[in-house]
Order: C-alpha cells, then sequence, then structure tokens
C-alpha cells in the first residue's frame, strides 16, 4: 500500500483535529517550481521507432496523453520522436540526458520509453529511429543523474532494463517480466492512460503516484487480454528498492507474498505523483524540501508504533499532519478554525 494508503484511519482522526478545510488542502496538493522560466525538465518522453503504421498511430497517442497530463499538470515536457529526424534519436537522447545530468533538483525526472524492444539473449534494446540504445548504455548516461529518477519502459523485452537501471533513489517500471516477453506491449497505453484517471488513486488524495499508475496499467492490461479470451504475453515489473528484481502487479498490490526476505517494491513509488485535478496547490522547492521531511517523519512514525494502539500512533503524528497542513495554508492555523462537528 502506498504511504497516503497506509495512514488512512491516521488522516481521518487529524482530519477531526485540525479542521476539515485545512486538512483538505493538504490532500489535494501537489508541487510545482516557483519560478516557470527556470524550470528544468520534469518529463521527457521518448518515442521509438514504429515499423508499422499502426504502431506509430498508437505510440503517438499515448506521447499525446503525456503532453496532454504535463500540460494540465504544469509539468516541464520535452518529447523526442516519433517523426524521422538529421539527427538520430539516441544522440538526442544522449544529449539530452547529458544537459539534464548537470541540474541539481529534489524534483524527480519522469523518463517514458515508448516504442519497441528487442532481446537477443545477452542486450535489452530500446528501438530508436536510428541506432538503438542497450539497457546497459542507457544505465551509463543516467549515472550521473542527481534527480530521483523515475523510469518506465513501456516496450516489449524490456524486463532486462530493471537489472542495469536500478539504483538509490530510482523508480524503474516496465512493461514485461523478461526479455522473453517480446510480443507488442500495450501496457504504456494504460500507463499514460492513468495518471487522467480517478480510479487509479487509490488513496484518494486527488493524485496518482507511479505505484498508483502501475498497478492501474497492470490491471487495464490483463482486463484487455481477458476480455479478448488471449494469453497475457506482458507482465509488468516494478523496482524502487534497489534490489535489481522488481516486484509483480500482486506482490505491489499486497494479493502475493515475497519469497524468503525479499523486500517488497512501491514505497518509494508512492511518494512520487502527478496530480488528477485542476486546483492542486503550488509549493516552492523549499517548501517541498519541508514536505518530504515531514512525510519522512510520519512513515518512521508508522513502522515505530505499528505494533501499538492506533491512538498512540495518532496522538504521535498529530504534530506533524499540522505542520504538514501549515504548508498549504500558510496564513491560517488549527486555532483559526472551526473543527468539523
Amino acid at each position: 500500500m502506498s504511504m497516503l494508503s497506509n495512514r488512512i484511519p491516521l488522516l481521518a482522526a487529524a482530519s477531526q483535529w485540525i479542521g476539515g478545510a485545512l486538512f483538505t488542502l493538504f490532500l489535494s496538493a501537489t508541487v510545482a517550481n516557483a519560478d516557470e522560466d527556470t524550470k528544468p525538465i520534469d518529463v521527457l518522453v521518448v518515442v521509438g521507432a514504429a515499423g508499422e503504421q499502426e504502431f506509430g498511430t498508437a505510440f503517438s497517442a499515448w506521447a499525446d496523453v503525456w503532453q496532454s497530463t504535463c500540460d494540465r499538470a504544469n509539468l516541464n515536457l520535452l518529447i523526442i520522436g516519433p517523426d524521422k529526424q538529421e539527427v538520430a534519436h539516441r544522440d538526442q537522447l544522449h544529449s539530452k540526458i547529458e544537459s539534464i545530468a548537470s541540474v541539481e533538483s529534489i524534483r524527480p525526472l519522469w523518463l517514458i520509453l515508448i516504442g519497441h524492444g528487442t532481446w537477443d539473449g545477452a542486450s535489452a534494446d530500446f528501438n530508436l529511429v536510428g541506432p538503438d540504445v542497450s539497457a546497459k548504455e542507457l544505465g551509463d548516461w543516467i549515472a550521473a543523474i542527481k534527480r530521483p529518477l523515475l523510469i518506465a519502459n513501456c516496450t516489449s523485452s524490456s524486463g532486462p532494463f530493471i537489472n542495469r537501471l536500478s539504483g538509490p533513489n530510482r523508480v524503474i517500471v516496465t512493461a514485461t517480466k523478461s526479455g522473453t516477453e517480446k510480443n507488442y506491449a500495450r501496457f504504456g497505453q494504460y500507463f499514460a492512460a492513468a495518471f487522467n484517471s480517478v480510479g487509479a488513486d487509490l488513496d484518494h488524495d486527488d493524485e496518482v503516484s507511479m505505484r498508483e499508475a502501475f498497478l492501474k496499467a497492470c490491471a487495464d492490461a490483463d482486463l484487455f487480454y481477458k476480455e479478448q479470451g488471449r494469453l497475457a504475453t506482458e507482465h509488468a515489473l516494478l523496482d524502487d528498492n534497489n534490489d535489481k528484481k522488481g516486484s509483480s502487479y500482486a506482490l505491489v498490490r499486497g494479493r502475493a507474498k515475497s519469497k524468503g526476505d525479499g523486500k517488497i517494491d512501491g514505497d518509494l513509488a508512492s511518494r512520487f505523483s502527478i496530480p488528477v485535478g485542476d486546483n492542486s496547490i503550488q509549493l516552492t522547492d523549499e517548501q517541498l524540501t519541508t514536505r518530504n521531511e515531514l512525510e519522512s517523519q510520519l512513515r518512521d512514525l508508522q513502522t515505530q508504533h505499528a505494533q501499538d494502539d492506533p491512538a498512540v500512533l495518532r496522538e504521535k503524528a498529530l504534530p506533524v499532519l499540522i505542520e504538514l497542513a501549515k504548508l498549504y495554508a500558510p496564513d491560517q492555523s488549527p486555532a483559526d478554525e472551526s473543527v468539523a462537528e
């Protein structure tokens, strides 16, 4: 479960104490830079070689969904492809990643790969217009990026990218669990759509996290194959704990148990979200840093008091929740709010 989902009882109790209006502001908020002109790239979408026209139409449509999402959420988007250009897309991608690596930010970079992938038994590649890029090469390119990094490889044969890209402060999603799942992958369609779906917002915070989008996309892809009476040829994975293994939908959703001492992925992925509404509150970088620190305190409290009476956790968490609420209503204080009857 995501961080907010895990603490829903705690949040419900806190809302009664600090005022419904103030608390609602906390739940519906998202972040954006104060200075739009100097804002770094938030989302980099790369549309690879289509091969056939029908695939090209689909890939372009998925990229259009990302464009619409970023416009609505006030995220700075750059799309590479799908048109054929004199400069190979591989060179464009490498150059852009190099420029991004020089930017230090507490805000994540979303890297979305749309298209086809290949696997020859040794190397997994993302098919581009011009020369392809391998998982190993992409891993080398992103090594210098200092920001949190969220990568969704929505291609066939993408599973091995987890082994190459997994790392600290990174969330890696792949459309397939291995390189041998070589058929056309539809995961990218459903993953893009999830960030515009209220149904994907499992914890009802008016945002869709990367974890929630992963779960929604997996469920929708599975439904497609069932409705078509076809055997599913893609099984997505999510990795965010740097173990280079990845977790399936069932593990992330909590419907299966990990073998041995393996840690289930999803905690870090739950911390990065895109709003599904149009009335989100914007935070500065300084406020975002404070928010992250406060939410880290909440996670620590959850761990420390997991076996205690829920009332103990509510009491310990209340001061932190009040400070969080102040971020989204700085001109108000709990004393100014009338507690809902």
